[in-house]
């Protein structure tokens, strides 16, 4: 479900995070760049570590930082089939709706949902 994840980027520091150490500094990028983004190994939880760092040059006319950055993400990648602890968020005769909390973009379709059971429309509309 979990996974560490080692990724490369170049990573531009404005002048206004040099004053703090360089590790917090690139690290507060690096999590607004990847953060509750979905990349092609999955939906990036957090950062974990900062392998490496590397350059620090400043291009002519830009006051920022360029550091090529070497570091860990921790990412959601459930695979299919695998079992999940979640909650329900909303359901109809078609798909089940459910979330983790940090993530509410889980769908069951009905093909999927265990034998025996049924749906039961609420008519209060409570959920």
């Amino acid at each position: 479900m979990f996974c560490l994840s080692e990724l490369e980027d170049t990573v531009r520091v404005p002048p206004d995070l040099l004053n703090i150490p360089l590790e917090d500094a690139i690290k507060s990028v690096l999590q607004k760049t990847f953060l509750d983004k979905v990349l092609s190994i999955g939906l990036c939880v957090s950062i974990y570590d900062i392998r490496s760092v590397e350059g620090g040059s400043v291009l002519p006319g830009d006051g920022a930082a360029t550091y090529k950055v070497c570091f860990r993400i921790v990412v959601f990648r459930p695979f299919v089939g695998e079992v999940i602890a979640a909650r329900f968020k909303e359901s109809d005769s078609n798909v089940l709706r459910l979330t983790l909390g940090f993530f509410e973009d889980i769908y069951v379709p009905a093909p999927l949902i265990p034998r025996p059971n049924r749906c039961e429309p609420d008519p209060y509309n409570r959920y």
